[in-house]
């Protein structure tokens, strides 16, 4: 079952909207535990300004870096609760893309390091960066940055059941979120 903004060949373990949780099972092949975690993607905000506590933590405080020229950036706000029975970590830097119809945005390397002053301003809060490990039953919040042409409306978000979009077995199954439009 393909959809627009799912990898070709991906199986969609599910089409669950903003706001709806949905469960990542993600299995080491090196390891014969499993991670578990109930995963929310609560809203995306594009074409407006990084939040300003987030930036508050850059190496120029304050300043927002321009996005690539005819881009905006996009934040896309998750809540990860863990829902395993051991520590688990979890990030959405090389999990997640941002999809306009059947176009993927990942993240770049810049992208990631801005999604790295929103962990450290909610560790500052007392939530845990989920990427360095959150305890079974603890919620951490946890954000993708991505740049998107200016104008474009995310319609999905491609959230793979993994650590990574792909693994040299293939691409790894997930979840097609469907977004509103107007979010």
């Amino acid at each position: 079952m393909e959809g627009p903004g799912a990898p070709p060949g991906a199986e969609i373990l599910g089409r669950p909207g903003a706001g709806e949780p949905f469960k990542l099972t993600i299995d080491y092949s090196n390891t014969t535990g499993l991670d578990e975690f109930e995963v929310t993607v609560d809203e995306v905000r594009c074409g407006e300004p990084l939040d300003p506590k987030a930036l508050a933590h850059a190496a120029e405080p304050g300043v927002e870096p321009p996005p690539e020229e005819g881009k905006q950036y996009c934040v896309v706000s998750m809540e990860v609760m863990n829902v395993g029975k051991g520590e688990a970590d979890w990030s959405a830097d090389d999990a997640v893309t941002l999809n306009v119809d059947d176009i993927a945005y990942s993240p770049t390397q810049s992208d990631n390091e801005l999604a790295d002053l929103y962990a450290q301003y909610w560790s500052d809060q007392g939530k845990t960066d989920p990427s360095s490990g959150i305890n079974p039953g603890s919620r951490s919040p946890e954000h993708g940055v991505f740049q998107i042409p200016v104008g474009d409306e995310p319609t999905t978000a491609w959230v793979a059941s993994g650590n990574l979009l792909e693994t040299i077995d293939g691409v790894e199954p997930g979840y097609l979120v469907q977004l509103d439009p107007a979010s």
